[in-house]
């Protein structure tokens, strides 16, 4: 067989664009699912009534989401098996970090605080104001907050502990951090356009949510805007994660800008047409080049924040675990 196919790269690939079609055929299920749970009276009562509000709420679009989330669940112990995942030996090449809560907090502190700095900034030009209806600034903090921690270290483990560790397997550290990068980007670019027209829920529903999902390939200002910033995002937590050789600061980073964006939204509307904030600012903070430019900025502080405590390059491989040759098969 080709070196291409048998490389941890390929499946990986692999593994996600199998990910994403299970997804899309689970979601109009799962859809279906929620709506006899909420015809059941299911969420009326007990420790389920808290989601009932959510469930109501959610369109196919959420379902999608969860979809991927689940598929990707389903798939992780055969993607494992394929690839050849040992337990023995420290195969997430990580060590153990001196000050884990230090890094968590200064990378959670710095990305919230920026990304809210550039969001004051756009409410005081006019481009958002703040919401009136908006609930008590504690209650939304703890409603950004969950949401936060969760993500981030849910896609931290996934992204820059399992999926880099298995990257690195085949590559160097820099051609491996430029590819699970874009990986992330793209990865995230899966959700369909804001305010879509939605059909009824039928079984191929997910499908054609993935050909809206693409079609906004032909947006090069979407593109710009988002696909960019998605990058420098998985650039700067990926650089993270090789310069100290832990998870902690990836996960504050992460963290703290999902938090800023879930605490941003919640307290503010958009007072703006977007197409007049495009390509610079867009319907929330995850979108636009000022946004990239705060990421850019975070990256910058860490890395002189960095630079005494860690003088080894991010891109020196640790030792033992160079990326392997391949064996010719005779």
């Amino acid at each position: 067989m080709p070196t291409l196919f048998r490389s941890d790269a390929f499946k990986v690939s692999a593994y996600v664009l199998a990910v994403v079609l299970l997804g899309a055929l689970l979601a109009p299920q799962l859809h279906t699912l929620g709506q006899w749970a909420l015809a059941k009276g299911i969420f009326d009562s007990g420790p389920l009534e808290s989601v009932k509000d959510s469930v109501e709420r959610a369109k196919i679009t959420r379902y999608f989401n969860r979809a991927v989330m689940l598929a990707a669940l389903l798939l992780a112990w055969p993607f494992l098996r394929w690839i050849g995942i040992r337990r023995e030996g420290n195969w997430l090449q990580l060590r153990k970090n001196p000050n884990p809560l230090g890094q968590f907090g200064f990378g959670f502190g710095l990305a919230a605080g920026t990304l809210l700095l550039l969001g004051a900034i756009y409410v005081g030009i006019g481009w958002y104001r703040w919401n009136d209806e908006a609930k008590p600034l504690y209650r939304m903090i703890l409603s950004s907050i969950g949401p936060g921690l969760s993500v981030a270290f849910l896609e931290e483990f996934l992204f820059r502990g399992v999926l880099l560790a298995l990257i690195l397997r085949t590559l160097r550290p820099f051609p491996a951090l430029v590819f699970l990068s874009s990986f992330f980007a793209i990865v995230h670019f899966l959700k369909p356009p804001e305010k879509l027209k939605l059909p009824p829920v039928e079984w191929d529903t997910g499908f054609w949510l993935l050909t809206k999902i693409f079609g906004q390939l032909g947006s090069v200002d979407f593109l710009l805007a988002e696909l960019v910033l998605l990058f420098c995002v998985g650039w700067v937590l990926g650089w993270t994660r090789l310069k100290t050789g832990s998870l902690w600061l990836p996960i504050g980073l992460h963290a703290g800008w999902v938090f800023g964006v879930k605490l941003f939204s919640a307290a503010t509307r958009k007072a703006a047409a977007i197409a007049d904030m495009m390509p610079f600012a867009g319907p929330h903070l995850r979108v636009g080049f000022n946004s990239v430019v705060v990421v850019c900025l975070c990256g910058l502080i860490v890395w002189l924040w960095l630079k005494k405590r860690y003088p080894v390059s991010a891109f020196t491989p640790m030792p033992g675990t160079e990326p392997k040759e391949d064996v010719p098969q005779n």
